[in-house]
């Protein structure tokens, strides 16, 4: 007796964005079919203008596809609407930006926080002490991003991307 594959967490079929009409139009995805197995690392990679960062925007909501379909642990992405994206983003998805987004009118605390008080619910306290202690910030959290160094800032945002359980995490450099 074999056992049975694992579905993959997140699929992407024939996913294409295009941006401009014309002689400007650019094509930054082109059929792209991808499978994320659950409890792996995926890591995309090109060279600058390659389509990674429009990849990542496209599987992970915050961006629609021109054409194709993603799927995450089931449901079908495009087509959504936006409230139900919202809310499927906010439960299942956690991002960690280029430039980190963290508010500077908020604490570190507050920051990592803000996912779940959008959400309107309390994060849980084990995993909240587990999440601030595996990142080495908990001395860190009454501070604000500008008297926090890079390295700090982009640890906050990693715990703001985990502090809700996500299923999937994206992280975009």
């Amino acid at each position: 007796m074999t056992a049975e594959p694992t579905p993959p967490i997140l699929s992407a079929r024939s996913l294409s964005r295009t941006y401009g009409t014309g002689p400007a139009c650019v094509e930054a995805l082109k059929g792209v079919d991808l499978d994320v197995l659950p409890g792996t690392f995926t890591s995309i990679m090109g060279p600058s203008g390659s389509g990674k960062s429009t990849l990542v925007h496209c599987l992970s909501g915050m961006d629609r596809p021109t054409s194709g379909s993603v799927t995450l642990e089931g449901v079908q992405m495009v087509g959504m609407k936006d409230r139900a994206l919202t809310e499927l983003r906010r439960r299942r998805i956690g991002f960690v930006f280029q430039s980190f987004n963290l508010l500077p009118t908020l604490t570190a605390a507050e920051n990592i926080l803000l996912p779940t008080r959008l959400a309107h619910r309390r994060p849980d306290p084990a995993w909240h002490d587990a999440v601030i202690t595996a990142l080495g910030i908990g001395d860190r959290l009454t501070h604000r991003p500008t008297e926090l160094s890079g390295g700090q800032q982009q640890r906050v945002a990693v715990a703001r991307a985990l502090i809700g359980r996500p299923q999937v995490v994206f992280a975009d450099e």
